[in-house]
């Protein structure tokens, strides 16, 4: 008299076979606990009769059930510990036999074993009740005492856990403090140990191919250009070391300014110009705008293109092409930078290391190539400070693209005009050295092979020099020559160059003379520390000598006719 769903639901765990004990129908409790027990399988695949008097289990048979007096059964699973208490009903059209029970559970724990809930089970159920007791009783006075003892306790642990491990924080970030500033310290001393005997190789090269010495013949020459070469090279890695160890400190800033886009194109590939010719590599620019101007750190800029440029050039086979692209993206207001090569390629399977510093992806490479694996490390770091995304498409023996998008505020209005154009790079002509009539320069530095090196420049220059090896010896020299300019070194016996510029200054005659801290720190902060104490300019050694001229004669008076 009732439909299946509702008989469903008053008897969740019946089920219906034939005379072969084949299942026909289950309940849906049933077949969520005991899912291998399904439509069409046998019932003593499955469940055995269990005797309780024999504590034994047989065979589920028609003649079995037909004999049962009770018409009650225990049949236990095969596969699981659950266990049904049935009553067995026999319908005769056909011959089929109906069983309707519960599972046969005599413990709250019997049941969390088998997930059973409330809505489990029929109204009618006697199992019912031990579920309707268990959960709308509360625990006993007793129990309740204990929990919050136990927990209490449980708290008290917590929160000496919690005192021990501030204490063990506290004690670690104060030691990495302390390691950090170390390490500053470290690296602030190692960027001045090797930057001046660095000096004095490039600075010697750089006067020895420009004949301050002496003409030399070609082999001289060549092998000078090498030292020079490999100078460079060197000073290049401290960089990208030491860069990266500002990143890493959290004492990397940007200079942000407005930035020309096409001159910061066109420096880049001059920087690799040189290099490009001598593999006969064809070296173009391509922008869909000449005409944007970006708020960037334009060295850095620099630094990330002349990185990129010159992976490009050193893994592209004589003969190819190297392209600086540039693209408006006006739809998420960034500029993208791409520098596409017919170089080597790389590995599907070797890009998501691509950008992990210290790996060159091949070991043959690294014979083959030169470079520390530094260079796209220090590329992803620098453009993620500027706020942007690095992206690489390659194959091998193709070549590859290494795309850099910045974010551009307010691009469409820093579009100005321009069209699309593509330019081939062409060797541009050296810039002009000012000249002067021999203005008095005093070059204050503890290092003697410096002090030759920048003397002998500067008077191939026609600048006349006197020299100072101390910040008192400086001082003192200012004040007896008065001279037109002064190169100051900072790390220097008796007094630095940081007093010996506070000294000058404090003095009314020398306050104005022009003073270039001349240093081999390059550490954050150290070029703002020159500037407080009153030097008119700073430069890093290694610095390059042609700079270092033209440095002086921007800072010379107009009228200075020494």
């Amino acid at each position: 008299m009732i439909d299946r769903e509702q008989f469903s639901k008053l008897f969740p765990f019946h089920f219906l076979v034939d005379a072969n004990m084949r299942v026909l129908q289950t309940g849906a409790v049933l077949a969520r606990i005991c899912p291998q027990f399904c439509v069409g399988q046998e019932l003593n695949d499955h469940f055995s009769l269990f005797d309780l008097s024999k504590d034994s289990a047989q065979r589920i048979t028609p003649e079995l059930i037909s004999r049962r007096k009770t018409g009650i059964f225990i049949l236990k699973s095969a596969s699981s510990d659950l266990s049904l208490r049935l009553q067995a009903m026999t319908l005769r059209d056909p011959e089929r036999y109906l069983f309707l029970g519960s599972p046969w559970v005599r413990a709250l724990k019997e049941m969390q074993l088998l997930q059973l809930v409330l809505n489990d089970f029929a109204p009618h159920d006697s199992t019912i009740d031990l579920l309707q007791i268990t959960q709308t009783n509360d625990i006993t006075k007793k129990d309740l005492i204990t929990s919050i003892t136990n927990l209490e306790q449980l708290n008290k642990n917590l929160e000496q856990i919690v005192d021990n491990r501030t204490a063990e924080l506290v004690l670690a970030n104060s030691e990495l403090t302390r390691v950090m500033r170390s390490k500053d310290d470290f690296l602030s001393a190692m960027s001045h140990e090797l930057r001046t005997p660095l000096n004095a190789v490039l600075g010697l090269s750089e006067s020895l191919a420009e004949g301050v010495y002496g003409e030399m013949n070609t082999k001289q020459a060549q092998s000078i250009n090498t030292i020079a070469e490999s100078g460079h090279h060197l000073l290049s890695l401290i960089n990208d070391l030491l860069d990266l160890a500002k990143i890493g400190a959290g004492k990397m800033e940007l200079e942000l300014d407005n930035a020309n886009v096409e001159d910061v194109c066109q420096a880049s590939l001059r920087f690799v110009l040189e290099q490009a010719q001598k593999k006969n590599l064809k070296l173009t620019l391509a922008m869909d705008n000449k005409s944007v101007m970006l708020t960037a750190d334009e060295r850095r800029l620099k630094q990330i293109l002349v990185n990129l440029l010159s992976n490009a050039v050193k893994f592209t086979p004589d003969g190819g092409s190297v392209t600086l692209e540039t693209k408006c993206d006006l739809e998420s207001e960034s500029l993208m930078f791409s520098v596409r090569d017919t170089g080597i390629g790389i590995a599907t399977e070797d890009l998501k290391r691509l950008f992990n510093p210290f790996t060159q992806l091949d070991s043959k490479l690294s014979r083959q190539y030169a470079g520390t694996g530094l260079g796209l490390t220090l590329v992803m770091k620098l453009v993620e400070l500027h706020g942007g995304s690095v992206a690489v498409e390659s194959e091998i023996g193709k070549g590859s693209c290494f795309t850099v998008r910045i974010p551009c505020k307010g691009l469409e209005n820093a579009i100005r005009g321009g069209n699309k154009d593509a330019v081939t790079i062409s060797e541009s002509s050296p810039a002009n050295i000012l000249s002067s009539n021999t203005p008095l320069i005093l070059v204050a530095d503890d290092n003697e092979i410096n002090l030759m090196t920048v003397s002998d420049y500067l008077h191939a220059n026609q600048l006349r020099v006197i020299q100072a090896r101390d910040g008192l010896e400086a001082v003192k020299m200012v004040r007896q020559h008065a001279p037109s300019l002064v190169l100051m070194d900072i790390q220097m016996p008796l007094m630095d160059g940081l007093d010996a510029i506070a000294h000058l200054r404090a003095d009314d005659q020398y306050a104005k003379i022009p003073i270039i801290a001349l240093t081999s720190r390059a550490m954050v902060g150290d070029r703002e520390r020159c500037i407080a104490a009153g030097a008119n300019d700073y430069l890093s050694k290694p610095v390059n000598m042609k700079k270092l001229v033209k440095t002086i004669h921007a800072h010379l008076p107009k009228d200075e006719t020494r």
